[in-house]
């Protein structure tokens, strides 16, 4: 399952260079956030292309638009302005997708971004508890860094950097147990190699990380071991082409986050 995940930044220009990537990537799933282009038009020249893409219905999402290859069927659980909870299923297994784009820190308080996840986490776990499994991913623009509370709290999404640590499923905090989620995105903090993250933010204040990991994948510690690590990746290239402007930040003209890419395998 090669997934993409993008906040197009509400560029109506944008297709071509979606397209690109889906041929480049063999994209099965696509993700996109502040997408205001023809989604159905965007389809269709995918299937000129001998790509075949539907949209997945969440009408009560407003923020998020969902296309795949046909092969995978989904069963819309949940939906809300912003967010949506699909069952998924395949010729090799079943899932749960979640996709959100979170409130910007530009405009709501941390109080309301976290007030948004632990809603997301119940959820989640309602719709676990509906179709008996626990192989669920949550993929979007958290618009907070993995470090961050909305991240990180246990009562929020308790997506943890540590694959060991998630792997046990469960943290127990004054008596009261809470799930876990696996968060890969901390692997690529830094600037070993290509760009340090996802969103670039440069102001004059004394606490700035400039480098943001806005757009992010979670899992579920069921799913880690089918996760390819390997796979995950910022993008900042696409076809040789880059997507960053001359001083090697996001290029506005085509969106300011970075698209994100990763595999999840399914067994055969």
């Amino acid at each position: 399952m090669k997934i993409l995940f993008w906040n197009t930044h509400k560029n109506k220009q944008i297709d071509p260079f979606i397209i690109d990537l889906t041929e480049q990537y063999s994209c099965d799933i696509i993700i996109l956030a502040e997408y205001t282009g023809n989604i159905n038009g965007l389809c269709n020249q995918l299937s000129l292309l001998q790509m075949d893409f539907y949209l997945w219905q969440s009408p009560a999402c407003d923020k998020i638009r969902i296309i795949s290859k046909k092969c995978y069927r989904n069963q819309l659980m949940q939906d809300e302005k912003r967010y949506c909870i699909f069952g998924v299923e395949t010729a090799y297994g079943k899932y749960i997708l979640t996709a959100l784009h979170l409130p910007c820190k530009m405009y709501f308080e941390h109080p309301d971004i976290e007030f948004y996840a632990r809603r997301i986490r119940n959820d989640i776990e309602h719709v676990e508890e509906k179709l008996g499994h626990r192989n669920s991913f949550v993929v979007g623009d958290f618009n907070v860094n993995p470090f961050e509370n909305a991240c990180i709290n246990a009562d929020c999404f308790h997506a943890l950097p540590d694959r060991r640590e998630a792997g046990k499923g469960y943290r127990t905090v004054e008596g009261v147990s809470f799930t876990t989620f696996y968060n890969p995105m901390w692997n690529l903090f830094g600037d070993a190699d290509g760009v340090s993250g996802t969103y670039f933010y440069n102001k004059n204040q004394i606490r700035l990380y400039q480098w943001n990991i806005y757009d992010q994948v979670i899992l579920r510690p069921d799913l880690t071991e089918c996760f390819v690590f390997d796979s995950l990746k910022i993008i900042d290239h696409m076809k040789g082409n880059s997507i960053l402007n001359k001083n090697g930040k996001p290029d506005r003209k085509i969106s300011d986050h970075l698209p994100i890419y990763f595999e999840i395998r399914e067994e055969m």
